[in-house]
């Protein structure tokens, strides 16, 4: 499968008389093909089901850069991450040359490894500060796309985050449907706000004026059930057990995909006062593959998470001095640490999809 929409010819000028027809990309089918590479990688997967697309591309971005005037410009490469897709590939590669592995290597992975390093060189002697300034760029788009129509409020407590939205009427179901399908991913609930999905920034189950019941699933775990069951359980105060949800066993919810609770429970431990939900669900027919779905976000979507949160906290220090910035700090690693335990429960149920990429068989 080819990374192009295709070749097209044109009437050279003077100054492009020595370049072949233009290469035309396809930006959405280069971030697809970034954002697989890398999520293999992380995994721990290697290259991946991409990789023969990977090596097509790399050889044909470095022929495009031996033109006079090559065609893959600095938007591109910003926007489909090309230039973490080369550093991460890099240090996999040095990973690989460090370990046992490394007289392993096949010869097409070190002419992947090869073809890599030379166009990382041409791009950084091409775009010189302006390569090194990507994730600036980037951070200026986010707050001009994902962020448009949020603002940053420092009087907010954490517990509600510190972003906020004007209110905005809710919007019909219809209308949900057609703007948002399973797998649609925000930064934050104020951001789902914005869009109508829910129509607080709590973590409790919310209703447009004509949406069904929203249920915001933002801490607690899942545990897969048979069939298409899964357990969702949650353990706090009573407060935080969404007693409403017990009127609508039985019925469809949105709750991150399409989901209909099958039983709801709590439970309380009167010796530290904790009290437990426990709910089951069961996946909508006719939806998108949850294989789909349970690899959101992307490399390219925590990207910008990464950015969203260097964002909150240069805010935070700049408004509210060097300690609210640490007490948010410290908060913020707690949550990184379960996120990265979960992703790893998550990647060990998948790490034997795929060979070490690159090792000979």
């Amino acid at each position: 499968m080819s990374l192009t929409a295709g070749l097209t010819a044109h009437s050279p000028d003077a100054a492009d008389s020595s370049d072949s027809p233009k290469q035309i990309w396809d930006k959405e089918a280069l971030l697809n093909l970034s954002d697989s590479v890398r999520a293999s990688l992380q995994g721990e997967r290697a290259l991946g089901p991409k990789a023969e697309e990977l090596r097509s591309f790399l050889e044909t971005a470095l022929k495009d850069e031996g033109r006079k005037h090559p065609t893959l410009d600095f938007n591109l490469i910003e926007y489909a991450r090309l230039d973490k897709l080369l550093t991460e590939i890099l240090a996999y590669a040095e990973a690989l040359r460090r370990s046992t592995l490394a007289s392993e290597l096949s010869l097409a992975f070190r002419v992947d490894i090869s073809n890599a390093k030379s166009l990382r060189r041409a791009w950084r002697r091409r775009f010189r500060e302006q390569y090194f300034m990507l994730d600036q760029h980037r951070c200026a788009v986010l707050l001009d796309s994902r962020l448009k129509g949020v603002s940053f409020e420092k009087a907010l407590g954490y517990d509600l985050g510190k972003w906020q939205t004007p209110a905005s009427d809710p919007i019909s179901e219809l209308e949900v449907n057609l703007q948002f399908e399973p797998g649609h991913w925000w930064l934050n609930l104020v951001c789902a706000m914005r869009d109508g999905i829910v129509s607080n920034p709590l973590e409790k189950p919310t209703k447009g004026r004509y949406g069904m019941l929203a249920l915001p699933l933002l801490t607690g775990q899942e545990e897969p059930l048979s069939g298409k069951a899964i357990k969702y359980i949650r353990e706090g105060k009573a407060s935080d057990m969404h007693i409403s949800l017990i009127s609508h066993v039985g019925r469809q919810i949105r709750i991150l995909r399409g989901y209909i609770i099958k039983q709801y429970g709590t439970k309380l431990d009167s010796k530290t006062n904790t009290h437990r939900l426990e709910l089951t669900f069961e996946r909508v027919a006719d939806q998108k593959p949850i294989e789909d779905v349970t690899g959101i976000p992307k490399p390219s979507q925590l990207d910008d998470w990464k950015l969203f949160e260097k964002l909150e906290g240069d805010k935070i220090r700049l408004t509210q001095g060097e300690t609210s910035y640490l007490e948010w700090k410290l908060s913020r690693q707690g949550e990184m640490v379960e996120r990265e335990e979960w992703r790893r429960s998550r990647l060990f149920r998948s790490s034997f999809s795929y060979p070490f990429e690159g090792t000979s068989k």
